[in-house]
């Protein structure tokens, strides 16, 4: 009973995701692929240096001793774990209705007042006020103040002064050269040297070329095998399986140190500081050259009287007083003006009606508000590094232990090429295609095949460049069926058509088609077109019919 409810599980599960799956607004009559960007590779050409130029030897070889050492052959990497995210149920306020207003009417109204109105206004009138005089007495400059000037004559004094009657001056006096010996070493014979070969020394690695980048692709399960329905996709499900890197390890020689020429004089320098060849004679040196002396001649000087003003002439300023008179004088002390009078103003009293207009005043609605629960993301998915420790290998490595001699001989690097597949785009589901329907179903590929042969001849690839490649290149999969005729084993004809479906695979694959579009296999001699089984008698053309190979458009 449990495996029957879950047989029925999985088909309507497979049956739902299937139908939700479906292409939108199909077209009647019209066939559809459903359709997977593919991973979009190129490939690059890794050179590896692995042995390095060095020089040898040519008449007697070095020798050499093994030594192991301890060497990272991969290192410390790390990975990413997935940590899903957190979610929480909060209650929000939600406006099922904004606030608004509406208007109330308010009626016009009278009102009766009283008002004093001003009949006649306030004036003024001016009334003169006469001036006011009386006599003060005027002190009058009739001399203003003034100076004069008077002579201070200089004050003079005698004093001694130094006259030169000679200036200073110089003699030169010539101070004669001085000599001396000394003793000149110089080389008088040259020595050659001896040459001592050291050999080059290498020592072993290895280097690691990631010759593909990990990647992922999605790969259908296969059909449960309690599965009830018709259709074996319904109970089938799709995984982004992983696909890990493909590494390439290059051994290689690493050069240690290139081969050299060790020079030994044949003459070694005593320790006394006398070198090999050196001879030595006297000369005679000039310590000092002849020179000038200068001989200073004092000035001659006499004493003389001179005089000097000490204070010079000057003059004294002496003030004169300003003279003055007293007068009589009239003057007014208060100026004439007017007075001004006040009228005052008339008025009455009288009564008068205010009209108040009609109006609106504003009444406020207020809100209306909900409570709902909301699913919120308390922290949002993300990734762990778990560490991967490093790898190390113990590999040997040559070390020299005696030095080869006489010719050098240059020995040139050695490279090795590594192909490396590099993503250039990635890939995944995408939507649903539309094909042509009679690319659903088998359709011959007109390869003729020789006879127990899987290559592809020049016209075989020729149909392939116009017929199939074309309709990889538009994104969609294909299914590759390759078959033979009835004439040997069916072991070996098995094995034969599933070699041509490689084939083929292959050769799309070498002209830039992602594998994971295309799906190869071979049936031999299982599927027959015509009657020409085992024991049965048939022409060269009716075996032909048998082999073939077809291809389908299908799914990703």
């Amino acid at each position: 009973m449990k495996k029957l409810l879950l047989s029925i599980t999985l088909l309507v599960f497979g049956v739902s995701a299937f139908a939700q799956d479906l292409p939108d607004n199909p077209e009647p009559g019209k066939c559809y692929v459903r359709c997977k960007t593919p991973d979009v590779w190129k490939n690059e050409d890794v050179t590896v240096q692995v042995s390095p130029a060095y020089k040898k030897i040519s008449t007697r070889p070095a020798e050499f001793k093994t030594e192991t050492e301890r060497v990272l052959v991969k290192e410390a990497s790390q990975r990413l774990v997935s940590v899903p995210a957190v979610y929480e149920s909060r209650n929000i306020v939600v406006v099922t209705k904004e606030a608004s207003q509406r208007l109330e009417k308010i009626a016009a109204s009278t009102t009766t007042a009283t008002e004093t109105v001003v009949i006649k206004e306030a004036s003024q009138r001016l009334e003169l006020v006469p001036a006011v005089y009386e006599t003060k007495d005027v002190v009058v400059e009739v001399q203003p103040a003034t100076y004069k000037l008077e002579v201070v004559p200089a004050v003079y004094e005698t004093r001694d002064v130094i006259v030169v009657t000679k200036e200073a001056s110089q003699r030169l006096e010539v101070v004669p050269a001085t000599y001396g010996k000394e003793t000149i070493t110089y080389h008088k014979k040259d020595y050659g040297s001896s040459l001592k070969v050291v050999p080059a020394s290498f020592s072993s690695d290895s280097e690691v070329i990631e010759v593909k980048a990990a990647s992922a692709q999605w790969q259908m399960s296969d059909v449960a095998p309690d599965c009830e329905s018709s259709d074996p996709n319904d109970c089938r499900y799709w995984c982004y399986k992983e696909i890990p890197a493909q590494f390439e390890t290059v051994n290689k020689t690493v050069l240690a140190s290139d081969a050299k020429v060790v020079r030994t004089p044949d003459c070694v320098n005593n320790s006394d500081g006398k070198n090999c060849g050196d001879a030595s004679y006297s000369r005679v040196t000039l310590l000092t050259p002849p020179s000038t002396r200068v001989i200073t001649i004092p000035e001659v000087t006499k004493i003389e009287k001179k005089t000097v003003m000490v204070k010079p002439a000057t003059t004294r300023r002496i003030e004169i007083p300003a003279v003055f008179k007293t007068l009589k004088k009239t003057v007014m002390v208060t100026p004439p003006t007017t007075r001004v009078i006040t009228i005052p103003a008339e008025t009455t009293t009288v009564k008068k009606t205010i009209f108040t207009p009609e109006s609106t005043r504003v009444v406020d609605i207020p809100e209306v508000t909900k409570t709902v629960k909301k699913t919120v993301m308390v922290t949002p998915p993300t990734t762990r590094v778990v560490d991967i420790p490093a790898e190390y290998s113990t590999v040997s490595k040559t070390v020299l232990v005696k030095d080869a001699w006489e010719q050098e001989v240059a020995v040139p690097a050695q490279f090795k090429t590594v192909t490396k597949e590099v993503l250039v785009q990635k890939g995944g589901l995408t939507t649903w295609k539309e094909v042509d329907c009679k690319l659903t179903e088998n359709s011959i590929l007109p390869i003729n095949w020789n006879l127990g042969s899987a290559s592809l001849t020049a016209e075989a690839k020729r149909i392939i460049d116009t017929r199939l490649l074309p309709v990889l290149k538009t994104g969609v999969a294909i299914a590759l069926e390759s078959h033979t005729d009835a004439r040997g084993t069916k072991e070996s004809n098995q094995n034969l058509s599933e070699r041509r479906a490689v084939a083929v695979s292959n050769y799309l694959i070498s002209k830039g088609i992602n594998a994971s579009q295309l799906t190869a296999n071979g049936f031999g001699e299982r599927r027959l077109t015509n009657r020409c089984a085992d024991g049965v008698s048939c022409t060269e053309k009716e075996h032909a019919q048998n082999r073939r190979t077809t291809f389908r458009v299908i799914n990703q």
